[in-house]
């Protein structure tokens, strides 16, 4: 592609339009109503591979109009020509054909998406239960987009506008002026730094938590530039992988005045490194409860010595943003992976995905495990003959059942030799050679469950990045179709980040966990058994983990097909039920997805 409009919001007089065009020598042109203007503000986009980063491609711009905009179209010029790249008309129709519009739009996104997630004709039962919850939600009035100031400032005033004043009984430290902390006499301490505003609902939503008796307590923010309030921050639960990639924590902290006598503070991030490891009882507020006038720095220096302190071999790179770090374990030799790969025919995908694996991978110690599931075709015992031959780490086992996914990796488990399992699609294709170490390097580490990677359709767009509960009434995939290299207005597209579910398409785990949490549920036969499997992680204290830097290709169900008949459609609704009833608790609040942001609009704000 050599041009992009990712989004374009009318707002009464006003367009916001992001996107970028790679065009040389060509301009953007807005026209909207009888007016026109050309986009003046250019930026770099490190996402973009076709061109080098130090250029400007990139545009996100506000653009203000004269009268109130009813219809825009964006053009590409180049040498006086005009390409018509995109529309967009906002005239009034009548309040009942907008009605009529309305739900077939929200009918017609639940069949695409639950079709996409799950690849079946969606039977009238589910359909009715999505639709249900969708209309349901009358407490939500609208979805904002965080990237448009006017937006969020309004998002902002309707929620805390109301809040009333309260005083509690808390010290506050600036930490660039070197307090003596063991003069505190409060019980709790608010550490931050010289550019922090707090906000009027900071001892309201502050004192709901403090006598629940957390070690660290912190808060979402936004930033403050030019007396002008934008780009919120809303963050997570504690994420220890996120955090080695950035102080997503952020400048302000309320922690137990006990605790920072006992730690030589330094700066704030550097204390929060230091409590990783430590059972301590660590609260998010998901509010906006202060302003950050300051810059978000790189730590790089921090993030080593504390790597260095725990004597881990490590590789840590500064990310093109300036700002995150990539941070990559380098593994152990001695550890045997054992590649578990269930299949049915289809011999040209596993051949494909073998041979990526064999000439790709340059962590050479593991050992690939075929299933195969009632396969018929000769090709594929060919296949499996050829394989054996050639490499003495390559066996097949034969199991005639009906496909059960879980069933079919939980026995392929039994007969591993290694001490760490890969769950692999026999239609994925390895693309980063290193995939195999970096997966290897997170899944040795003794907080980690299970690890996921970076999954693309062969167009080249995601269709794995993570997945969050409650999208979808259920669960669902973030990010999903978008470009490969899309920048996200949070983190977890740069660094490794801590994820409540990553797909078993691709997912590593140390085989002690995967026996400790009982091995995939066998009575989720296809779908949402790699949710129950990681929901049962996170239930024993491990954290998933993402790596947005390593890539393979995802064929997606090429050997089970579409789920279209009655059986399998009842099959489905089991499933579904299972999980909702199970996993309520994490549909109902996603520890990795803050609760301002929309299920249904991947990171927009919410107004509830």
């Amino acid at each position: 592609m050599k041009y992009n409009v990712e989004e374009c919001i009318i707002n009464e007089n006003k367009i916001f339009l992001k996107g970028w065009n790679i065009i040389e020598n060509s301009k953007i042109l807005i026209m909207a109503n009888k007016e026109q203007k050309y986009i003046q503000k250019y930026y770099s986009r490190y996402d973009i591979e076709q061109k080098n980063s130090e250029n400007n491609y990139g545009f996100k711009e506000e653009i203000s109009f004269d009268k109130k905009i009813k219809y825009a179209k964006i053009y590409i010029e180049q040498n006086k020509k005009r390409k018509l790249i995109y529309k967009k008309d906002e005239r009034k129709i009548s309040k009942i054909c907008k009605k009529i519009a309305k739900i077939f739009n929200k009918i017609f996104k639940g069949i695409k998406f639950l079709w996409r997630e799950y690849h079946f004709f969606v039977p009238f039962k589910m359909m009715k239960k999505y639709l249900k919850m969708t209309f349901e939600k009358k407490k939500v009035e609208k979805i904002y987009n965080p990237e448009i100031d006017s937006q969020y400032n309004e998002w902002f005033d309707n929620k805390y506008k109301k809040i009333e004043k309260k005083n509690l009984q808390i010290t506050i430290v600036n930490i660039d002026n070197k307090n003596n902390f063991n003069n505190i006499e409060t019980k709790y301490t608010c550490i931050l730094n010289s550019d922090i505003e707090l906000c009027d609902a900071f001892n309201y939503y502050l004192d709901k938590y403090i006598d629940k008796d957390y070690d660290l307590i912190y808060f979402d923010n936004d930033k403050k530039i030019d007396n002008k309030i934008c780009n919120p921050i809303l963050k997570p639960d504690f994420s220890p992988d996120t955090l080695l990639g950035v102080n997503y924590i952020g400048n302000c902290i309320v922690i137990k005045t006990d605790i920072i006598k006992d730690i030589q503070v330094k700066n704030i991030y550097s204390l929060l490194l230091n409590i990783i490891d430590k059972n301590y009882k660590i609260q998010h507020i998901p509010e906006i409860l202060y302003h950050d006038k300051g810059n978000i720095k790189n730590e790089k220096k921090i993030v080593e010595q504390y790597l260095k302190e725990k004597n881990i071999n490590y590789k840590i790179k500064e990310n093109i943003d300036k700002i995150t770090n990539i941070v990559e374990y380098i593994p152990s030799k001695d550890n045997l992976v054992s590649i578990i790969i269930p299949t049915k025919d289809h011999a040209d995908y596993l051949e494909k995905c073998l041979t990526s694996i064999y000439e790709k991978t340059t962590y050479k110690n593991y050992e690939i495990i075929v299933i195969d599931n009632n396969s018929m075709q000769k090709e594929t015992f060919e296949l499996f003959e050829k394989y054996k031959k050639k490499y003495q780490n390559f066996k097949t086992k034969r199991i005639e059942c009906e496909f059960n996914y879980s069933y079919l990796n939980n026995e392929g488990v039994k007969i591993s030799k290694g001490n760490y399992i890969l769950l692999l699609n026999n239609d994925i294709e390895v693309i980063s050679p290193n995939w195999l170490e970096v997966m290897l390097g997170y899944a040795e580490q003794q907080h980690v469950g299970a690890v996921g990677v970076k999954l693309l359709f062969p167009d080249n767009t995601m269709q794995h990045a993570g997945v969050i509960m409650g999208k979808g009434g259920l669960v669902g995939h973030i990010h999903y179709a978008k470009p490969k290299n899309y920048a996200s207005n949070q983190y977890e597209l740069l660094i490794p980040y801590n994820y409540s579910v990553c797909t078993a398409a691709c997912l590593l785990i140390n085989k002690k966990k995967y026996e400790e949490i009982g091995g995939l549920e066998e009575k989720l036969k296809v779908n949402y058994n790699d949710v129950d499997f990681n929901l049962k992680l996170i239930d024993k204290g491990y954290y998933n983990v993402f790596l947005p830097n390593i890539c393979l290709y995802h064929y997606e169900s090429k050997s089970r097909g579409l789920d279209t008949s009655v059986e399998k459609q009842k099959r489905f609704e089991q499933e579904w039920n299972y999980i909702e009833k199970k996993w309520s608790k994490y549909i109902k609040h996603d520890k990795f997805y803050n609760d301002n942001f929309s299920k249904n609009n991947d990171y927009m704000l919410i107004e509830k």
